[in-house]
């Protein structure tokens, strides 16, 4: 699961101009990142501070995104194109303040890294000051998530079924409904455990009885 406990009013990682970023470290090659991020449904998904209501493609390279920001509690309802280069996709949107949010590829000395940049200097000063509670708060804590999402995708991919869940399962919940989830699974891991402890002790018992 990749749950995130970074507060959102925490500033993003950088700062300059009307833009900011955070960067992710990841256990992948430049190319396998790249493969990993090639759809921009999944990256936006994994952000836990966006409640989804709709995020679908609506064409080559273009998509449709209804959402509540829980980050600082605006709704979004826009469209956006994607266009690429060889280390970067860039999500162009046609509202909102924010103009564009890019996903960089970068190398770095454990692996490939991940630099999220929201971009504000598309819209021009005038609207960005009437508009300022529309900024995302959430791009520290997307760093998070997307920091455990790509750890936890390389520990346990050799579990069969593994991605099919995050894609099919967990990917679509709702951030509240992931929170359940992830409960539900401690608790079904820890009644396991205690099972087996149970059993253990029953069969030690049984065999010194034996004897």
């Amino acid at each position: 699961m990749t749950e995130s406990s970074l507060p959102p009013q925490t500033p993003p990682e950088g700062q300059e101009g009307d833009s900011a970023w955070v960067s992710a470290d990841t256990p992948f090659s430049t190319e396998d990142l790249k493969e990993l991020c090639a759809d921009p449904i999944r990256l936006l998904r994994i952000n836990s501070q966006m409640e989804f209501k709709e995020l679908r493609q609506t064409g080559p390279n273009a998509y449709s995104i209804k959402a509540k920001n829980l980050s600082n509690d605006k709704f979004i309802d826009t469209t956006f194109t994607v266009s690429e280069t060889d280390d970067a996709m860039t999500l162009n949107f046609d509202g909102g303040i924010k103009t564009k949010t890019v996903f960089k590829i970068e190398e770095s000395k454990k692996g490939a890294l991940l630099k999220v940049i929201d971009d504000y200097t598309g819209t021009p000063i005038e609207d960005r000051e009437k508009h300022l509670d529309e900024v995302d708060k959430s791009l520290l804590i997307w760093g998070g998530d997307l920091f455990k999402y790509f750890q936890n995708w390389k520990r346990w991919t050799w579990i069969p079924g593994w991605k099919w869940y995050m894609r099919r399962v967990w990917q679509p919940m709702k951030p509240s409904s992931r929170r359940i989830a992830y409960m539900l699974w401690m608790i079904t891991a820890f009644e396991f455990a205690v099972f087996l402890m149970v059993l253990t002790v029953f069969v030690v018992e049984r065999n010194v009885t034996a004897l």
